[in-house]
């Protein structure tokens, strides 16, 4: 598992997403006031993409244009 953050040195308020490689699984959660969390939800990758409207191709292009 891995998990980032929104912006990264969010203390009083922001955005984690935990990817789960294994079940090709994010979990979206989020909080404010440095404490008061917000139930976010579990969507496979695959939804995620989907609902976003990001296609196999806006990938490829992101890893040519973004990539090492």
């Amino acid at each position: 598992m891995k998990m980032v953050y929104f912006p990264e040195d969010a203390k009083r308020i922001g955005i984690s997403i935990q990817w789960t490689r294994s079940a090709q699984r994010l979990d979206i959660g989020g909080w404010y006031d440095s404490f008061v969390w917000l139930d976010g939800g579990t969507v496979s990758l695959r939804e995620f993409f989907d609902r976003l409207g990001i296609t196999e191709k806006d990938c490829q292009k992101a890893w040519e244009v973004f990539g090492d």
